[in-house]
């Protein structure tokens, strides 16, 4: 086997591995989604639970990659690449941890659904669960068209989290809503607006991948 195929091995044994940790992590924040909605603590406690599953992939595949680096010693577009897994896997270990912090809320929170199922909270959970169903596409193609279509979602995510901020505030004034529940219910929609930012930095580390430009800056 020669030095290149050697690499592209290795470079795909990576590739495959990011792809599961982003599958389970994107798993995991349905899951937590769905427990929210249903007020279910079952499923509330198994993602919790499953989140040392995503935190265990993060440091295989940071072995994984430092490994590559040290050994095959790879350049240019490959270089890039195994850089770029290793950053983002830390957003993706992110996203598992705000989607246990999503069950958790929800262990705290009595069997109101009425007042759990906000539109403007569902509203958030579809589009970064979207974020981060396309910045795992993006990933596997590395499809630079998609990961900027990803960036520029986090806008709406950012706007409908101001709305619940002042949706909450009014219905405190009004004392419409339990003070503990609000509270609850502003925490889950600010563990969403994070979720929006991590898929949005996966989706900057895939351009990089792609053009070797982060943020707008030329690294290399």
């Amino acid at each position: 086997m020669t030095l290149r195929q050697s690499l592209l091995q290795s470079i795909e044994a990576l590739k495959k591995e990011v792809t599961t940790m982003a599958d389970l992590a994107l798993a995991n924040l349905r899951e937590g989604l769905t427990a929210f909605k249903n007020g279910d603590h079952e499923l509330a406690k198994e993602v919790i639970r499953k989140d040392d599953e995503v935190d265990q992939y993060e440091e295989e595949i940071a072995k994984m990659a430092l490994k590559i680096i040290w050994k095959e010693q790879p350049v240019a577009s490959d270089l890039r690449l195994v850089t770029g897994i290793l950053k983002l896997i830390t957003d993706l270990e992110r996203i598992g941890d705000h989607a246990s912090d999503i069950a958790e809320m929800t262990l705290h929170l009595e069997e109101k659904r009425n007042k759990r199922m906000l539109p403007l909270t569902s509203k958030m959970a579809e589009i970064v669960e979207d974020m981060v169903l396309s910045s795992i596409q993006a990933l596997v193609k590395i499809d630079e068209k998609l990961a900027h279509q990803v960036i520029e979602r986090d806008d709406e995510v950012d706007d409908l989290f101001h709305q619940l901020i002042e949706k909450m505030t009014t219905e405190l004034k009004k004392e419409t809503i339990d003070p503990n529940d609000a509270i609850y219910i502003l925490m889950v929609g600010k563990y969403f607006e994070r979720v929006g930012d991590h898929a949005g930095n996966i989706a900057q580390w895939i351009i990089f991948m792609a053009s070797g430009t982060h943020k707008n800056t030329l690294l290399f």
